[in-house]
């Protein structure tokens, strides 16, 4: 990747003879941007460009480039590609659209491209890529001209598009330092792109666009290397349907269910963003804040509207309004009016303009709150101003002396209006420091940092592994994968053979064995529909619960019957499952296997409504039990589960155990495609599935 990015030669193919408005020249933009290395165009048609002189072919130039540029028709791509591999150049940026991003043709030319390219052991970003910028070596390949910046920050972009690059000023706090577009993805990808970085001294903070993702396993492995040492911010787009749709036709992407990114950036140690404006914030924070140990927050404002504002804000974002380090509140008080609270959020105002000494007062409080063992990180609200009749509102001295007595860095957000944009550069020259243009972006601020110091202290999940009966699971993974799958009582025995606790149950063939297998279970019972033709049983109207005695058992497969037949007059009932009645709360834990990222198990809500309420958690397989445990803390049903209004709690351990054996059985049996516990019910004293679907 570091030839990609500070090349000391190299070939432009495709360069236009002219130059200026509407050339999109790619040597004179090079030019314009400050490059220093040596350029070599191509162009048969001309002696020179931009004063540089010009070769007929890639075969001509003089040495072995690090790095050609291809930006020609994409029937001439190829050619060119290949006389670039001739040559021995090992790097290669094409610019050309037309590939995997427009129709079947250009995905073919573009696995040509790739299969010449891994022949070779050639590297190559694009197609339908602006390729690259570092503004540390003064290089660009975008046929886009824009300024060279006064200022960047160390903070490298990853994008599966050239938008980010040319809206840099818009999109990022200031500049990128560096960006890469990755285009199409044919060849070097995110994965490639992260290991770059890992190790760059330039690279401080890391943004990721993306809008899919192929190499799904190696990106999590690389991420979660990388993330220890500098944050990763991911923008997934393609959220919506619409979007989704929109991202295949712009990149080639394959879009995965967004609930499995969400899993698998956590898994990753990556921050998600949701917009533009969230991504800005979040590097803007994680490159001026650091990292904040916990949540706990001190607020400093000249407003109580201010202060509450910050409190709701406090509670949306995961933080909280922390405990006032001891004395202060005395300290603050000392000659005020009695009237006079002092509680967090501070508001300083009537305690600065009373006493005289607004700056001191704010300095002398801001002190005591980052000393205070109890206090994480502090939010300011205060208003800044050059006018001659506010010169007391100038806090850069009481901001800084502050800082400098307490001795450390926990971060600081504030939030100052008025005249805001004249003070910023001074605040924030302040380590620790970081100004926002509101008072939600400025906790948020602050909740990134929390979130990236736990990030880089997160344990690797503790896998366990569990014996299991090998003889009974290989007979009915024989079975499953010649039928595509297993349901009902063979689904459950082949759950129970992995140690999972399952609901005693029969089958039936007729209705003799139905009051038969009733005999054995016993009352109360439940009867359901069986067979391959009725995987979803409900829908046919095929489980009846609650069965006291014979006579109702009777009633209910007489029920059955009529139910399915006057859905599907043709359709035949000949197989039925008898079970024991659970009582509990139902649960649905599943599993399924995702083409970027492998096995993800999820467990929420189940029963019939289980499609309505969509209170699901996922993770990415494997988990330990400190991920089982948060995949039921996070549940909106977590209360219930609890135990509420002196309802008894159900068995926790239980689930939990549930699910470490579930993501080890992913790991036994890779052939799993999808698997359905639903529902799974438990109580505090039961806990066992009563229907599961397995597809192979």
């Amino acid at each position: 990747m570091r030839k990609f990015l500070e090349p000391e030669s190299v070939i432009v193919i495709g360069a236009p003879r002219k130059s200026g408005p509407g050339t999109f020249n790619n040597v004179e933009i090079m030019l314009r941007y400050g490059y220093k290395g040596r350029i070599y165009p191509i162009n048969p048609n001309a002696d020179e460009i931009c004063g540089i002189k010009t070769y007929p072919s890639v075969a001509d130039v003089p040495e072995v480039a690090d790095l050609a540029v291809i930006s020609v028709g994409r029937d001439r791509v190829m050619r060119m590609f290949e006389d670039c591999v001739r040559a021995g150049i090992q790097r290669v940026i094409i610019i050309s659209q037309g590939f995997a991003d427009a129709d079947s043709r250009g995905a073919e030319l573009q696995r040509e491209i790739v299969k010449l390219a891994h022949a070779e052991g050639v590297r190559v970003i694009g197609p339908n890529t602006m390729g690259v910028i570092n503004n540390f070596n003064h290089f660009t390949t975008s046929f886009v001209d824009f300024p060279f910046p006064d200022s960047f920050m160390p903070v490298s972009l990853i994008a599966q598009t050239g938008f980010f690059q040319v809206a840099s000023r818009n999109l990022a706090y200031k500049n990128w330092g560096k960006a890469i577009d990755i285009g199409n993805t044919s060849d070097v990808d995110f994965v490639d792109a992260l290991n770059y970085l890992e190790d760059d001294p330039e690279t401080k903070v890391i943004c990721i666009h993306m809008e899919g993702l192929k190499r799904g396993h190696e990106f999590i492995e690389s991420a979660s290397r990388v993330s220890l040492r500098k944050p990763i911010i991911v923008l997934k787009t393609g959220r919506s349907r619409a979007g989704a749709k929109a991202a295949l036709s712009h990149s080639g992407s394959l879009v995965g269910e967004d609930e499995v990114f969400d899993a698998a950036f956590r898994r990753a140690g990556i921050i998600r963003v949701k917009d533009e404006k969230e991504m800005r914030d979040a590097m803007h924070a994680l490159l001026l804040l650091g990292e904040m140990k916990g949540p706990r927050m001190g607020v400093l404002t000249v407003t109580g509207a201010g202060g509450i504002i910050s409190a709701d804000a406090a509670e949306e974002f995961g933080l909280v309004l922390s405990d006032l380090p001891e004395g202060l509140p005395e300290k603050l008080r000392k000659g005020m009016p009695q009237w006079i609270h002092v509680g967090n959020p501070i508001d300083i105002w009537p305690i600065g303009m009373i006493g005289g000494n607004y700056a001191g007062v704010f300095e002398e409080a801001l002190k005591d709150l980052l000393i205070a063992p109890q206090v994480d990180g502090v939010l300011a609200i205060f208003p800044v101003s050059k006018s001659p009749l506010h010169s007391n509102f100038d806090l850069t001295g009481a901001l800084r002396s502050a800082r400098e007595s307490a001795g450390n860095s926990k971060p600081v957000a504030i939030w100052d209006y008025i005249d805001s944009e004249l003070f910023i550069d001074e605040f924030e020259q302040i380590s620790g420091i970081a100004c926002f243009d509101h008072i939600e972006q400025a906790v948020q601020g602050l909740s990134f940092s929390h979130r990236y110091y736990r990030i880089k202290n997160r344990r690797k999940p503790a896998v366990r592994t569990f014996s299991y009966e090998h003889t009974e699971t290989s007979g009915l993974l024989i079975l499953g994968k010649e039928q595509g799958y297993l349901s009902g009582g063979e689904a459950l025995s082949f759950l129970k053979s992995f140690g999972l606790p399952v609901i005693e149950s029969r089958l039936a063939r007729s209705d003799e064995e139905v009051m038969d297998r009733a005999d054995e279970i016993g009352f109360p019972l439940v009867l359901k529909l069986a067979g391959p033709a009725f995987l979803h049983k409900s829908e046919w109207g095929g489980v009846i619960t609650g069965i006291k005695s014979k006579e109702e058992l009777a009633f209910s497969i007489r029920k059955i019957r009529e139910n399915v037949k006057s859905r599907d007059n043709g359709a035949v009932v000949d197989l039925f499952e008898v079970q024991r009645q659970a009582q509990g709360k139902e649960l649905l834990i599943g599993l399924k296997k995702d083409p970027q990222f492998g096995h993800v198990i999820a467990c929420g809500l189940g029963g019939i409504y289980t499609e309505v309420f969509r209170d699901v958690s996922r993770e990415i397989v494997p988990i330990g039990r400190a991920e089982a445990e948060d995949m039921i803390r996070t549940l909106k049903i977590f209360p219930i589960l609890k135990g509420v209004r002196g309802e008894e709690g159900v068995d926790l351990g239980a689930v939990y155990e549930a699910l470490e054996r579930i993501s080890f059985m992913a790991l036994e049996v890779p052939e799993i495609q999808e698997l359905d516990m639903n529902p799974f019910i438990v109580s505090s004293t039961f806990c066992a599935a009563v229907d599961a679907r397995i597809i192979f």
